[in-house]
């Protein structure tokens, strides 16, 4: 077993988890428990509670880790006893630590701006999972469902934040509790609110997002188009007003764009799903209709902004197919927790040690190093390989 100084950033946790929840007739400490969790992340072998005991019992795992065999019966009341916040901390002090240099660059972006893509994704879980969040048959409003509301940063490629709710919870309930002062935060349509575009300016954030259908708007201004921004798609410019909400006739500022949208790769044609269907293999022509409060920046940057958004959805496939966070570990909503926090702090860890976006081809080169098939060197040179990616 090679490569304890991956885990170097957690070190300064492990004494503080240690001394949590000791317990005269259980050997397993949080500390320990989180170390099984992730190599349960780093290492292919091990995909289930029965794969860390075995771990837990080697002499290398007690060698390295300090770890001692433990029962599935600890490991079934650990996800129950130990509290998920002090991972919340821990993942919060490492994401901001993480920064990779092949995070897409938006051309005159300002300096010193964090620009903070948000969306949900859920789970779907089984009734015997879900006891605090079942509430009948599954259905596609998230019952039965645990939701993980992400803040990501797109110029680090790293989640900064995150929150966990059942799958019936609107994401703008949750988003106020995510807000960071200061930030650009970009999200799609399904956060409409101008109560929540009020708290956002209030906290001193700016906001980009897409005007639903149904919205009134009443054009005060009509803004010149440059050449740059018309090179974009952007059709027009100007400042409205919104004409009822919580914003009181403040003016905000509306970029329209028409961008031609390549045709799918992912799905066949026969695949169709809903109106989101794959189409006939032919390019088709999208309007965005974009709403955001800064008036300071270029129109082609908005739209560049708003398309950045799609980061947050990669991180997600990422997080979900790649880390294989689909497989659950515990069947409690605290073990669950648990879990998405160590996955959390998994995806950081490979952010700060490659400095590059976590991607499929990274993740087995760290497994096969931290495994012992591979050097360090062989690391660096996958880390070589990505795309390094320029403003």
């Amino acid at each position: 077993m090679r490569g304890r100084k991956f885990f170097k950033p957690l070190l300064r946790f492990l004494n503080d988890l240690h001394s949590r929840h000791e317990h005269p007739n259980r050997s397993l400490h949080f500390d320990q428990y989180l170390i099984l969790l992730l190599l349960a992340y780093f290492n292919p072998a091990i995909r289930s509670l029965r794969g860390m005991i075995d771990v837990s019992g080697s002499e290398l795992g007690e060698r390295n880790f300090g770890l001692h065999r433990t029962s599935l019966g600890s490991l079934s009341e650990a996800s129950h006893v130990f509290d998920p916040e002090p991972l919340r901390r821990i993942f919060l002090e490492l994401a901001a630590d993480a920064h990779a240099v092949d995070a897409p660059k938006l051309r005159n972006f300002p300096q010193g701006l964090e620009l903070l893509a948000v969306d949900a994704s859920l789970w779907k879980l089984l009734p015997r999972m879900a006891r605090t969040f079942y509430q009948g048959k599954l259905t596609r409003a998230g019952k039965g469902a645990l939701k993980a509301h992400v803040v990501f940063s797109v110029l680090d490629a790293a989640p900064k934040d995150v929150a966990f709710t059942d799958g019936t919870v609107d994401e703008r309930r949750v988003l106020p509790k995510l807000i960071h002062p200061g930030a650009m935060h970009v999200f799609d349509r399904g956060y409409w609110s101008q109560a929540l575009f009020k708290l956002l300016l209030d906290a001193g954030a700016s906001f980009v997002t897409r005007v639903r259908s149904n919205v009134e708007l009443t054009t005060l201004k009509e803004r010149p188009v440059s050449e740059a921004a018309a090179k974009a798609g952007v059709c027009s410019d100007r400042l409205v007003k919104l004409n009822d909400g919580a914003l009181n006739g403040r003016a905000l500022r509306v970029v329209t764009v028409r961008r031609i949208v390549p045709a799918s790769r992912n799905l066949h044609a026969k695949c169709k799903r809903g109106k989101h269907a794959a189409y006939d293999g032919e390019a088709r022509e999208q309007e965005w209709v974009l709403i955001t409060d800064r008036l300071d920046l270029d129109a082609e940057l908005i739209v560049a902004i708003y398309a950045s958004r799609w980061q947050i959805e990669v991180f997600f496939r990422w997080f979900k197919v790649v880390l294989q966070c689909k497989h659950l570990f515990s069947e409690s909503e605290n073990g669950m927790e648990l879990q998405f926090y160590t996955a959390l702090i998994a995806s950081v860890l490979v952010v700060i040690h490659t400095q590059r976006k976590p991607t499929k081809m990274l993740l087995l080169a760290l497994q096969m190093y931290l495994s012992g098939w591979h050097d360090w060197a062989h690391v660096e040179e996958k880390i070589a390989q990505c795309k390094k990616v320029g403003p």
